[in-house]
Parts: C-alpha cells; structure tokens; sequence
C-alpha cells in the first residue's frame, strides 16, 4: 500500500514526495547540470518506450478504438530522438548513466514486491500499512 495513490484527487504522493526529495538533495549537494542530466535521461528513455508501446498497439491490436490516431511520424521521430538522447549520455557521463539506470532498475522489485503482492513477509506489510497510516494523516489524504 505504499506505493498506491494516497489522496482523494489520485495522486501518487510518495512518488510525487520521492521526486521532490530527490531534486532537493541534487540542488543541495550537487549542481543543477547533474539534476538536468539526469532528468533528461530517464525521462527520455521513458518517452521512447511509450512510443514503442505506441507502435506495438497499433500493430497487434488495429481495430482497437482510439479516442486520437497519431501519425506514425511523431512516435518515429520521438523513438530515434529518445535513442540519441539515450546513447550519448552513456557515451559522455557513463557512470551517472549507470547510477541511474540502477536506480530505475531498483523499480522493478519494489513494483514486484509493493504494487504485485508477490512476496509479502509480515514485518513488510505491518511496516507498510503503519507507514501508510502516518502519512495518509500527515499529508491529509485519509
């Protein structure tokens, strides 16, 4: 239940408190650049898998209804963007890349273990609920 959306507008606050404590301690004990860099990095990596995603619907699934057709143009166009924006960082900063990629892949588990349910040990879900608790009441969103 961490992970799930704690306020009645539906927004994830642990995500949205994560990244502000994120970006503060970068503009702490970092410099902007690195902050920049980083958000370039990860949010364009992102942006071409949406648009892969994209292209893989449209072929797997044609008749499904959109409520917009996008041009394959613009999914391309973002796709080989994305891989630029995405490999020369590797090629310029590549420890910052490998940081980060790592911190991204920590993800995967704690959607595994925190959205999934798959491996629930007790202490995690009376420490999970607990903390839940406190900050749906200090964020007001219980």
């Amino acid at each position: 239940a961490v992970v799930s959306t704690q306020s009645t507008g539906k927004t994830p606050m642990f995500a949205l408190l994560f990244v502000m404590l994120t970006a503060t301690l970068f503009t702490l004990f970092g410099n902007v650049y690195s902050q920049i860099n980083t958000a370039s990095f990860t949010s364009f990596a992102f942006t071409s898998l949406c648009a892969v995603g994209l292209i893989v619907l449209r072929r797997k699934e044609p008749d499904t209804p959109r409520p917009a057709k996008v041009p394959l143009f613009f999914p391309i166009v973002t796709i080989l963007a994305g891989i630029y924006l995405f490999v020369v960082p590797w090629i310029t900063n590549t420890v910052m890349c490998a940081v980060w990629t790592g911190v991204t892949a920590l993800g995967i588990p704690i959607f595994y273990v925190g959205v999934k349910g798959y491996y629930r040990p007790a202490l995690l879900v009376t420490i999970s609920g607990k903390w839940t608790a406190l900050m749906g009441r200090l964020l007001n969103s219980e």
